[in-house]
């Protein structure tokens, strides 16, 4: 568990989530990176929302971090705390929020909660990493157990590169060398229907909690690690997250295997039309 000491002198923001699917906007990075991006997922939970926005794409493994909220009497618990899905989270005791949304201050923590403008606050737990003043866990690495093609997260309250919000960032990697980086001033730039910032004005908004899914469009660029960062020392920003989800490659002799099928069904389906 964290410290009381530690989370007294830390602050955190609230993830919030839209209430009903979000449409989903497609665009590719760029023809050097490999990567397409969509906004879009479901919300989880019931009232739908209370347990954050989701992913639709199917065949991955999505951890939610809800073990946490299993533990009694806490508000705060470590990343080892709950159920990865075959991924390792490094360090493990990045911080996961469980009293439903904290800000989190020198007289500890109280609800926190972004404008009810079409969207609701997400009361299950969530992924936080402070910046590194306090000696918080401002950047967590997540090795997966195989190759993977997709990455998405319900991405909380997104802050970009301004003065006073310094910015999260996503890298992929493969063994430890970083593929493509990641801001949400990248996926602005790119006409994504998101907005980034971090201040009070922005952190209810759907446009600024979405579901961002990232794919990777050829086998060069597969990866098998993805590393958090909330970058800068501004204590009043962290890089919240929940509902990540990633999507193995298929072995080879599966996809042998599915190649296989199709084609003997072809076959069998052929003869099949000719015998009448």
């Amino acid at each position: 568990m964290m410290s009381q000491g530690f989370i007294k002198s830390t602050q955190k923001l609230s993830i919030t989530a839209a209430v009903g699917a979000i449409a989903a906007t497609t665009l590719s990075v760029n023809p050097a990176s490999a990567f397409s991006i969509t906004t879009g997922g479901q919300a989880k939970g019931s009232p739908a929302g209370i347990e954050g926005l989701t992913t639709t794409v199917s065949n991955t493994r999505v951890i939610t971090f809800n073990e946490a909220d299993a533990i009694p009497g806490v508000d705060f618990a470590d990343v080892s705390d709950v159920n990865q899905q075959g991924a390792d989270y490094d360090p493990g005791d990045a911080l996961v929020i469980t009293n439903g949304g904290a800000f989190v201050s020198q007289t500890g923590a109280i609800p926190y909660s972004g404008s009810p403008s079409g969207s609701t606050n997400n009361t299950s737990a969530y992924l936080s990493l402070p910046t590194n003043n306090n000696n918080g866990v401002s950047q967590v690495t997540i090795t997966l157990p195989k190759l993977s093609n997709y990455w998405g997260l319900h991405w909380g309250s997104m802050d970009d590169a301004s003065a006073n919000s310094p910015a999260n960032q996503i890298e992929f990697l493969r063994d430890g060398t970083v593929l493509a980086t990641f801001t949400p001033d990248d996926l602005t730039a790119l006409g994504l229907d998101v907005e980034a910032g971090g201040g009070p004005d922005n952190q209810g908004l759907a446009r600024a909690n979405p579901y961002v899914n990232f794919f990777s469009d050829n086998s060069g660029e597969w990866f098998n690690g993805v590393r958090l960062t909330q970058l800068g020392n501004n204590n009043n920003i962290a890089f919240e997250s929940d509902n990540h989800a990633y999507r193995p490659v298929p072995e080879p002799l599966t996809i042998l295997g599915s190649g296989l099928a199709l084609g003997f069904g072809a076959i069998f389906k052929k003869q099949q039309s000719r015998r009448r």
